[in-house]
Parts: structure tokens; C-alpha cells; sequence
């Protein structure tokens, strides 16, 4: 009888080959744009363009969401140095394969779980749009073949949960940002 870490594993397999749209033109380009909603350099540069161009206390609000992304991202790349699981497939274009080979979990994911968090901080009336943003993102990256349900169910949690406890601790601080 296989362990339960089998089970899982196959199931992840078998789920999200159903997310998959390879034969879907029309879903296939939809999936291509949002599986990039999540890239880091785009990020740096909506970081760096919010600390730089916004009013206090928005600025600070932004430097606090960078460096929960950092946390969340330190988490996530320690797991992923770690366990090295494989990607489903290798595809071009959409992580660096000279240092991003690993799946699980996914950093993109990672990024998109601080999103609807922080973002919401910062900017409350855009709350539902990160959420699209967000949900957009980790379906795409399954949906193409760069992760598996897992690793970028696995990765927004990391986001989402680093982002929580950075508000937490703010809150617990008596920071008013």
C-alpha cells in the first residue's frame, strides 16, 4: 500500500491535468498573459513605483508589502532548494531555468498570495481586482503545464499567510501605517 505523501501526489497529478488547456486555443492564450501576472521583475517594478511615486503613508504600506514578499519568498525558496520536486513539464518563457528549475511550490503562487492581502492593505477598493489577479495567475500556471495544483496552492498559502502575520505584528506594534 503507497503512503499518504504517494496518494497526495498522484492526486495533485491527476487534478491538475484537468486544469490543463493544451487543446484550447482560446484558454491557452488567456492562460499564457496570466501565467505572468506574477513575475517578479513586474512586481519589483510596481514596488519600486509605489515607494517611489506615493504619498506617506501609502509608501510605507508598499515597503512593508515588499518585504513581506521577501519573507514569503524566503520561506518558499527554502522549501523549494529542499524538497526539489520536479515541474510537471519544461516550458520557455515562464521561470528561469538557470536557478527556478523546481516546482513545489511555486514562487509566482507566493507573489500572488501577498496580493490580495497586502494589496488590499494598501489600496482597499482594488481588493476584488487582486483577487481576480491573483486566482488568474495560480489557474494559469497550472493550466499550462509549469506547476502542479500543489505547488501553487502550497505557494499562495506561504504569501498569504507571511502577509497576515506581517499585518498581525504591525497591528500588535501599534503600527499605523
Amino acid at each position: 500500500m503507497r503512503d499518504w505523501t504517494t496518494q497526495l501526489d498522484v492526486r495533485d497529478q491527476r487534478w491538475s491535468q484537468r486544469l490543463r488547456v493544451d487543446e484550447k486555443p482560446v484558454w491557452k492564450r488567456v492562460a499564457t498573459v496570466a501565467a505572468h501576472f506574477g513575475d517578479g521583475p513586474l512586481w519589483l517594478l510596481l514596488w519600486a513605483a509605489g515607494i517611489l511615486l506615493l504619498p506617506a503613508p501609502g509608501r510605507w504600506r508598499v515597503l512593508v508589502w515588499l518585504l513581506a514578499s521577501i519573507a514569503a519568498a524566503a520561506v518558499t525558496y527554502a522549501i523549494k532548494f529542499t524538497l526539489k520536486r520536479p515541474r510537471p513539464s519544461e516550458i520557455d518563457g515562464f521561470y528561469s531555468k538557470s536557478y527556478d528549475r523546481h516546482a513545489f511550490p511555486s514562487g509566482h503562487a507566493t507573489r500572488m498570495g501577498t496580493l490580495p492581502v497586502m494589496g488590499a492593505w494598501v489600496f482597499p477598493p482594488l481588493a476584488p481586482l487582486f483577487w481576480v489577479i491573483s486566482l488568474a495567475c495560480i489557474w494559469a500556471r497550472v493550466a499550462l503545464g509549469i506547476h502542479f495544483l500543489g505547488d501553487v496552492v502550497v505557494g499562495w498559502l506561504i504569501g498569504a499567510i507571511v502577509s497576515l502575520l506581517t499585518l498581525a505584528v504591525l497591528a500588535w506594534a501599534g503600527g499605523a501605517l
